[in-house]
């Protein structure tokens, strides 16, 4: 067995297929106040494997998300932002005596979304639309006794996703549909998401809040992809966070668990808060497992064009 340290362009995971879905455990919701609030977020990654085989690769961040959520009054609310939904970068390389393979892929599905809601006191309906677009590019590179062959494969994604949300109290449903084409030089191939029901309970207890989300991803007709139940369960006291997730890729056979802990540090008169999180991930397949370590920092400021009453 080798144990090694590699910086990766994304999960070895992402290999063959839709890749890694980014936007689990997300909903529609806006959780605002009476002010503005602008976010932008950062997350690299970074990986250690281990498997008796030899992989590679190289540094890569997420790529930057900002979002903005501004009241409108009578109770509304809208907003816009960017998102990373699959990611389908990847950076391998396998050696198996005489046949050294090179497996580099770059790229992916980003997401772009506007939302209103109506907030009331106990909570809050929303609505979310989505526009997905990307592209992605392949090279595998078989080398076997002096001989040398290159495949390559480019693919090109456009698609749309809408969800739906109540939030009422300690208690949130949200429901989440959706499609995508995928074009090749020779194909076009038309893929309908799969839909995602996401429910979620808070409770207030020692003295900081309690989370509870469970999700729901189905698929209409695929076989090469599975149906997945994922859950999360987090606590939140004053400035510190920690959850745990159990998420299921739509590839079979492949399972992850993460721990991400979370601290906030609040800026200069209440104008905002410095997030900074630490995600610990395990992945596992067949004999092949996958830590991932995810530092992040997201920079929140509320009220940049709202002006304070005295």
């Amino acid at each position: 067995m080798i144990i090694l340290i590699a910086l990766y362009t994304a999960s070895v995971f992402s290999l063959n297929g839709l890749g890694e879905d980014m936007s689990v455990f997300r909903s529609p919701f806006t959780n605002i106040g009476k002010s503005t609030i602008i976010s932008i977020r950062m997350k690299p990654e970074f990986t250690i494997l281990n498997q008796g085989s030899d992989f590679r690769g190289i540094f890569w961040t997420h790529p930057f998300q900002f979002s903005l959520t501004a009241p409108v009054g009578k109770g509304f609310a809208i907003g816009f932002g960017n998102l990373e939904r699959f990611d389908q970068s990847f950076d391998v390389y396998f050696q198996e005596d005489a046949l050294n393979i090179y497996l580099d892929g770059d790229g992916g599905v980003d997401e772009l979304y506007g939302c209103v809601a109506k907030v009331f006191p106990a909570g809050e309906v929303a609505l979310r639309g989505s526009y997905l677009f990307g592209n992605a590019a392949e090279i595998w590179q078989y080398t076997m006794s002096g001989y040398q062959l290159i495949d390559t494969f480019d693919y090109s994604y456009e698609g749309k996703v809408l969800n739906i949300g109540l939030r009422v109290m300690f208690f949130s449903a949200s429901f989440e549909l959706g499609d995508m084409t995928v074009e090749t030089p020779s194909t076009d191939t038309s893929i309908t998401l799969p839909s995602r029901l996401s429910l979620g309970l808070t409770h207030d207890m020692f003295g900081g809040r309690a989370n509870l989300v469970f999700e729901r991803s189905f698929w209409p007709e695929h076989d090469d992809y599975q149906d997945c139940n994922r859950l999360k369960l987090g606590f939140f006291k004053k400035r510190t966070g920690i959850s745990y997730h159990f998420n299921p890729w739509y590839m079979r056979g492949i399972t992850e668990h993460g721990i991400t802990f979370d601290y906030h540090l609040p800026l200069m008169r209440g104008a905002g808060t410095v997030a900074l999180q630490l995600e610990c991930l395990l992945r596992h397949k067949d004999d092949l497992y996958e830590w991932s370590i995810s530092p992040g920092i997201r920079l929140t400021i509320r009220e940049l064009f709202a002006r304070r009453r005295k």
